[in-house]
């Protein structure tokens, strides 16, 4: 008797001196995910009290900072937004015109309609990616064989593989399917080009597969390739490394999941993992 209450009183008291720490755990865990609302309750002694105050204090700092970091972001898309314009329609203007030009003028104006282009994009990718472009998300039923077949448009030619009934997403449209363009194009410009774009059904999701021809993303560095200006190539001009970035933000504000691994027939292989059904699209802050 006396061993048996020793045990239940050893594991009460196991239990009741790591719960702290559970939740600690949990927290950090919540902030990793991007969750910076999470705060913790002070604690009953004055270590954990200690612990719980440096672990707001840090999260609350932390949080005013990407809130700056955000507004900063957006005020100078913003800016850039008008002579932005300006200078876009001046280039297509030129463009039109270039029969009219010699070789060498041609050439110069190509590469600089070329980089404008590529300018004008990068803005709007930053832009979405820091506010989302203000606006809300539009829950409304999208067939998942439409998503999938965004692909073929984006690469010219086939590419998707629908099985019958693939299903239905709830989501907003235009996000979702720039998802897929965006999934796209970085396999036809990064990945040797996309092989197949394909559906899978899992027990209450829906996963679109994104099969490219490259050689594929080192493990170490599969989640590094979703943060903002990440470039597997840093010498590379093309690109601006907000691609991916803009797609796992989309895909996190379907309270989705987005990963990569390895293909089937070699290259890399893009997940995207929606809930399947006309569920709500919940409400979420820029975070």
């Amino acid at each position: 008797m006396t061993t048996a209450v020793g045990v239940v009183l050893g594991r009460w008291a196991a239990r009741s001196a790591l719960r702290p720490v559970a939740a600690l755990t949990g927290a950090a865990a919540a902030v990793a995910g991007g969750d910076l609302s999470v705060r913790m309750a002070p604690g009953h002694g004055s270590e954990l009290g200690t612990i719980a105050d440096a672990f707001n204090r840090t999260v609350a700092d932390l949080r005013r900072r990407v809130e700056a970091d955000t507004r900063f972001a957006a005020n100078v898309s913003h800016e850039l937004r008008t002579p932005l314009t300006t200078i876009v329609n001046a280039a297509e203007l030129l463009h039109a015109r270039r029969d009219a030009l010699t070789p060498l003028d041609r050439e110069i104006l190509d590469l600089l309609v070329e980089e404008v282009r590529r300018f004008r994009t990068t803005v709007i990718d930053l832009l979405e990616v820091s506010t989302g472009d203000g606006t809300t998300l539009r829950a409304e039923p999208i067939a998942v064989a439409d998503l999938a077949r965004v692909a073929d448009r984006v690469a010219g030619r086939p590419v998707s593989v629908v099985p019958a009934g693939a299903g239905v997403v709830t989501g907003d449209r235009r996000r979702l399917e720039r998802v897929v363009a965006n999934l796209v194009d970085n396999a036809e410009r990064h990945g040797g080009g996309v092989r197949r774009v394909s559906v899978e059904h899992r027990p209450g999701t829906v996963r679109l597969l994104i099969d490219d021809a490259g050689p594929g993303i080192p493990a170490e560095r599969r989640e590094e390739i979703f943060e903002r200006f990440c470039r597997l190539a840093p010498h590379r001009s093309a690109g601006s490394g907000l691609g991916l970035a803009l797609v796992a933000e989309e895909v996190r504000r379907h309270d989705g999941r987005v990963w990569v691994e390895d293909g089937p027939c070699g290259g890399a292989r893009f997940v995207v993992e929606l809930a399947a059904g006309a569920a709500a699209v919940p409400a979420l802050s820029p975070w």
